[in-house]
């Protein structure tokens, strides 16, 4: 989450402090829950898979500064690493639908007093849609951590991880059902969020600025795991911590299209509860004061109310620039009062160098190894994205014929005069066959041939745009309407005043936990669930090798700056040089005023 922090330490001196300690203790896994070998009728999301993914991610590819990582070894900064190890796993899971990735690079200015050296780089993973490749859905999240960062592991490791589970539950229904999305499904990595929004301003304002009115939904993957249904430390005791769903407010244009939205996503809810209890949970172990597990019923109905649905009073993050274009958007995300004047018990430290897969364990069960509690918490929204993606109005389905399918790439800016590109992305056939053949009709009289073209609108008026794709097998025609003008609308990044440090100041009013390796939980199913539990040590072979670098990577010798930034500690000895002539003036006045 970005510049949110950046508005409220301006406020709170008393967050000023030193460096926190991160925790690094090694993972096992103690309880947690794998998906059988299943043909459901539903897209089934695998936990274990998704904190595996998180784990990974987070301990491999450390300090993931955005605008620095010129060809830095991943130990220093693993920024471009971890965008290309996740569009390798999201291709895998996608095998099969013709998922097609787009770099797309752009300028940044960097941190303040530190300008960037190389570009930023939003990550794209593109399924084309069988019945409406024209409208798109977009999963986003974003993969950047602050100057301070180490793993990054809640804010934002979580969903990059949470996108993976999405894919590989859609991809392996798919494939078992034989079936492919109505719509064109985008799956996205957005850069540079933590330095204001960067990325998906970029995303909006330029690459997907001339087909808005074509996005259906955005989905933002924010910050997860610390939410429902942990408690605090795994203790009975602390009350079930919430789970937030942020909902564009109904206003705009587009209010209609964010009512039905909304309409649908308060009936996601009761729904992915009673998918949890089908699929098998019943209850999950808490502690009491004594550290005895006790097992509690969780996915109950009466437990709904742990989820909190509203409007988005977060902001501060990816979802931002399309609640501006009147896109209807959904934000998932756990808790984020560490920022808070009076922080409460369990209140997680994000955009710190403690945001650890280990500490996030250790809020989850009080231990910092594998948490079924965590492992939940992180299918949570996982599920909800999945069961509004299966929903007719939204991704929706539809039987496959195993024919390739197309889509039309990202359209740009539509501006008049401008020598625009247009490109096909076409899923590769199940079936052999020669390759298809592209002609572009642009809707003013003029065409071109190729899976790639340029053209330039000489005038401003509305088009229909109009993409035939023949193949062997089959003809697809793909048309979209095109506004172009002068001066299409740009939406303002809200957050570029705030020209961030990358150093957020801790909250020295909240204290973290130390793991209490004695401490475990778990969850317990119905017999013949779908879901299993494990109760194992960890992976083995070499995938439990690799697992057991658990560790938090020192900061790199670059990067060991005071967690004050310059501003605070310039202000501090202005309010000290002010208030000692203050105080000297006084004892003098006082003695002055004393009797003889």
């Amino acid at each position: 989450m970005s510049d949110r922090v950046q508005r409220v330490f301006i406020c709170a001196m008393l967050f000023l402090g030193s460096t926190l300690i991160a925790i690094s203790n090694p993972v096992h896994a103690h309880s947690a829950v794998t998906q059988q070998s299943t043909n459901a009728a539903i897209p089934v999301v695998e936990p274990d898979y998704i904190y595996n993914q998180l784990y990974t991610m987070a301990t491999s590819f450390q300090h993931r500064e955005s605008g620095y990582d010129k060809q830095l070894p991943v130990s220093i900064n693993g920024h471009d690493e971890f965008a290309n190890y996740w569009s390798q796993e999201i291709l895998r899971n996608l095998q099969g639908f013709g998922a097609a990735t787009y770099h797309d690079n752009f300028p940044l200015r960097g941190w303040r007093s530190r300008p960037s050296t190389t570009p930023a780089t939003n990550v794209e993973v593109t399924v084309p849609g069988a019945i409406h490749p024209e409208q798109v859905i977009i999963i986003g999240c974003h993969y950047d951590g602050m100057a301070t960062s180490t793993q990054s592991a809640n804010d934002d490791a979580s969903g990059c991880a949470i996108e993976l589970g999405i894919a590989r539950a859609l991809g392996t229904y798919w494939q078992q059902q034989h079936v492919a999305p109505q719509r064109t499904l985008r799956f996205v990595l957005f850069d540079t969020e933590e330095q204001g929004l960067y990325g998906s301003y970029h995303y909006v304002n330029a690459t997907v600025n001339g087909d808005l009115k074509n996005i259906v939904a955005m989905f933002n993957e924010e910050q997860n795991g610390i939410a429902y249904p942990l408690r605090y430390l795994g203790q009975l005791q602390n009350a079930l911590m919430p789970f937030y769903i942020e909902l564009s407010p109904v206003t705009g244009p587009q209010s209609a299209q964010i009512k039905q939205f909304r309409a649908l996503m308060a009936t996601a809810v009761p729904a992915v509860f009673q998918q949890m209890r089908t699929l098998g949970v019943q209850t999950l172990s808490y502690h009491d004061k004594n550290k005895n597990d006790v097992l509690q019923p969780i996915f109950t109905p009466n437990q709904m109310n742990n989820v909190k649905q509203e409007d988005d009073k977060i902001g501060s993050s990816d979802q931002v620039p399309f609640t501006q274009a009147g896109i209807p958007c959904a934000t998932f995300v756990g808790n984020s009062t560490y920022y808070k004047y009076n922080a409460p018990a369990g209140s997680y430290p994000y955009d710190q160098p403690t945001d650890t897969i280990q500490l996030m364990n250790t809020f989850a069960s009080g231990n910092s190894t594998k948490s079924a509690a965590l492992t939940l918490a992180l299918s949570l929204p996982a599920m909800l994205t999945t069961w509004m993606l299966q929903q007719p109005s939204m991704l929706g389905e539809t039987a496959s014929n195993g024919y390739p399918l197309t889509t039309i790439g990202d359209i740009s800016r539509l501006q008049t005069g401008g020598n625009l590109l247009f490109s096909a992305q076409t899923a590769r056939s199940l079936k052999q066959e020669s390759a298809p053949t592209y002609h572009w009709d642009f809707g003013d009289g003029q065409s071109a041939s190729g899976m790639t073209v340029h053209h330039t609108y000489t005038s401003d008026g509305n088009y229909t745009l109009t993409l035939t794709v023949t193949s062997h097998a089959a003809v697809q025609r793909i048309t979209k309407g095109l506004i172009v003008s002068t001066h299409n609308p740009t939406y303002p990044n809200q957050y570029d005043h705030f020209y961030a440090t990358g150093i957020p100041p801790r909250n020295a009013t909240v204290t973290l936990p130390a793991p209490d390796e004695t401490l475990s939980d778990k969850v317990q199913l119905a017999p013949h669930a779908l879901w299993t539990a494990t109760l194992t040590s960890g992976p083995t072979g070499a995938e439990k090798a690799h697992l057991q670098q658990a560790t938090t990577a020192p900061l790199s010798s670059n990067k060991k700056e005071s967690m004050i930034p310059e501003p605070f500690h310039f202000l501090i000895i202005v309010l000290v040089l002010l208030l000692i002539p203050g105080i000297i003036g006084s004892v003098l006045l006082r003695k002055r005023r004393q009797p003889d």
